[in-house]
């Protein structure tokens, strides 16, 4: 019967996908995200991979971001490396012991001379987008149930040469 040939069910799912993919399907790491979280949740403070710049659009609810420009020194901020096991501390764990208890002031307050405490800190409410350059470390807490959509991109300046060398040691 050729009424079948036009049902259109989707249990074919392997041959689905979008169209930025198109025969790559599976070869891109993930770059685009649905983000969903509960009041309190968040993202801990990272830095984002291989040089890529983001972007974050808020749909509900509200977020308090905080970002470090790139020549922030990680131990003052807390921003554990690789070294470090890479394991990012929890942005409600963070707010409370390194930014409500004075940590970081303290750091900056023993380098009085050498070094100034430099932040971009806001309120990110429905229908705004933010940009977060590539190399800025940073973190997310929801003040709300929040819904947002993020994508992360490489451009040529000046996540390219950070790109293409992360790009270069996961093929050694």
């Amino acid at each position: 019967d050729d009424d079948d040939d036009d049902d259109h069910s989707f249990e074919d799912t392997e041959n689905l996908h979008d169209d930025d993919d198109e025969d790559d399907v599976g070869a891109r790491p993930p770059y685009r995200w649905i983000l969903m979280g509960p009041e309190r949740s968040g993202t801990g403070l990272h830095v984002d991979p291989i040089g890529t710049h983001a972007w974050v659009t808020l749909i509900e609810g509200c977020k308090r971001w905080i970002l470090f420009p790139p020549d922030t020194p990680p131990q003052a901020i807390g921003l554990r490396t690789e070294v470090d096991t890479g394991q990012q501390i929890p942005s409600v764990v963070w707010f409370d012991q390194w930014w409500c208890s004075g940590k970081i002031l303290e750091y900056y307050q023993q380098r009085q001379d050498e070094e100034t405490l430099r932040y971009v800190e806001f309120l990110q409410r429905p229908g705004e987008t933010i940009y977060v350059p590539a190399g800025w470390p940073h973190l997310v807490l929801n003040l709300e149930r929040s819904v947002a959509v993020t994508q992360n991109y490489a451009t040529e300046y000046p996540s390219f040469s950070s790109f293409w060398k992360a790009v270069e040691s996961e093929g050694t």
